[in-house]
């Protein structure tokens, strides 16, 4: 957590070199990549906070110029890469009426799309811009998740907030916080689910 908050340290007082920034692009192009140190586990009879999760997309935004006060995107997110390590259950019987109950670490990688989402920018016209927005989501994982009882597939919904610092030639800088959740949406023989408390960093390196 704290190579976490240095680095985020260091990228805001880098872009504070930068004096001037431009008008956005109306499609765009972002490098981001994200962690929640902490992820609870949804299901009431074992809830944790042990879990862990981090994901690394490419974004591609369209932007609707709606009113000098607020801009809307349209988002499309391409994640290659997703992790969440847990916490899980292993029941093994021992005799007659009888179990032992061993708990385990797991780790599961997923790759994914978002193909709906919409972002709200504020002072669409400042250098500062806060913004409000959320998105939905499919992943594949590499095996079941949570175990041999839920499903490979599994879906993300997630909203949040954050900051866009605009920079020179149509570029920013993106500081902000999901809350994300997975879960298979009930299609297994369990489905405890994921709530992630997920904060981010992104750069869009292309605007036109």
């Amino acid at each position: 957590m704290r190579k976490f908050s240095a680095l985020f340290l260091a990228a805001f007082l880098s872009i504070a070199a930068f004096p001037q920034s431009d008008e956005p692009g109306k499609s765009e192009l972002m490098i981001w990549g994200g962690y929640a140190p902490v992820v609870r586990t949804f299901d009431p009879n074992d809830r944790t906070w042990d879990a862990q999760y981090g994901m690394a997309g490419l974004r591609f935004s369209r932007r609707w110029n709606t009113a000098s006060w607020v801009n809307i995107k349209y988002t499309v997110d391409f994640i290659p890469v997703a992790i969440l390590s847990y916490p899980d259950q292993v029941v093994t019987p021992t005799g007659p009426g009888t179990v032992r109950i061993d708990r385990v670490n797991r780790t599961r990688y997923a790759y994914g799309v978002s193909p709906f989402g919409l972002q709200a920018n504020l002072r669409p016209r400042k250098k500062v811009q806060p913004f409000i927005g959320g998105s939905l989501a499919a992943f594949a994982f590499n095996k079941n998740t949570p175990n041999d009882l839920g499903r490979r597939l599994n879906f993300g919904t997630e909203f949040g907030a954050g900051i866009e610092y605009r920079l020179p030639k149509k570029r920013a800088v993106t500081f902000g916080y999901k809350f994300y959740h997975i879960s298979n949406a009930s299609q297994g023989e369990i489905n405890p689910g994921y709530d992630a408390q997920l904060f981010y960093i992104g750069y869009t390196f292309r605007g036109r």
